[in-house]
């Protein structure tokens, strides 16, 4: 019988499964920052009244989206370059706040998105 734990122990098996999470991570974030309220709207209609909400899930989002893209980054600079240590912690938040800052969806286009009521 297979032990789990060895099989996700592979080096190729968990970049993969990393690289997997965070761009799972990075995709739902963007959705989520384009468009704050669209899950709401299905699911509970009466909280998108809140005048809070759209902006708290935005910075959420920012949150997720850096998340995601410091996940992808640890995967490939730990798994492929074998790289460690203090310094390289700093440098991977910095390359991650870097990254989400590119990946943003446009202000603009999210804006004009949730006030036509159109959705992807």
């Amino acid at each position: 019988m297979i032990d789990p734990a060895q099989l996700l122990a592979h080096p190729v098996a968990s970049l993969a499964l990393r690289g997997l999470l965070g761009g799972y991570v990075i995709y739902m974030a963007r959705k989520f920052y384009a468009d704050p309220t669209g899950y709401f709207r299905k699911v509970a209609r009466p909280m998108v009244d809140l005048p809070w909400l759209a902006p708290m899930i935005r910075a959420m989002a920012c949150f997720c989206l850096w998340g995601g893209c410091f996940i992808v980054a640890t995967a490939v600079s730990v798994q492929i370059f074998g790289l460690h240590g203090d310094l390289l912690a700093l440098a991977l938040i910095a390359v991650a706040a870097v990254a989400a800052w590119f990946l943003l969806p446009s202000q603009e286009g999210a804006e004009a998105e949730e006030d036509s009521g159109v959705k992807d």
